[in-house]
């Protein structure tokens, strides 16, 4: 069974791109606001989570923050996709609780390999 991929942007091209490039190997589901992908983690699992930062109403950092309280999503990957860089931006990234951060426009086979990598078994 394909593991489920969550995108949340609040570009719908990009929102496109992650549905083209990681089907037919992943189920992809899309929301275009972190109110939206709450709305979705309350009645369904993601396996892993693409997340924007810039987005309005509800920054990306917020979303992170909340989502990691809840106990079922605790340990489940979410890559930050920004475009934003720096390094102080991927260490307050990783310090909120990211898997990995990868810049716009994201190389496809780089986000395939880093989904791939974040979904193996903890060792």
């Amino acid at each position: 069974m394909n593991k489920i991929v969550l995108a949340i942007d609040d570009d719908a091209t990009q929102l496109m791109m992650f549905k083209n490039v990681l089907h037919p190997g992943f189920n992809v589901f899309t929301v275009n606001s972190a109110a939206n992908a709450i709305h979705f983690l309350n009645s369904n699992q993601a396996d892993i989570i693409l997340l924007d930062i810039s987005m309005p109403n509800i920054s990306g950092f917020e979303f992170l923050h909340d989502i990691r309280k809840i106990p079922s999503y605790l340990k489940v990957p979410i890559i930050i996709i920004s475009g934003k860089t720096g390094q102080e931006f991927i260490t307050e990234a990783r310090n909120s609780g990211a898997f990995d951060v990868l810049s716009k426009p994201v190389e496809h086979d780089l986000l395939i390999s880093v989904i791939e990598k974040a979904l193996l078994p903890a060792q």
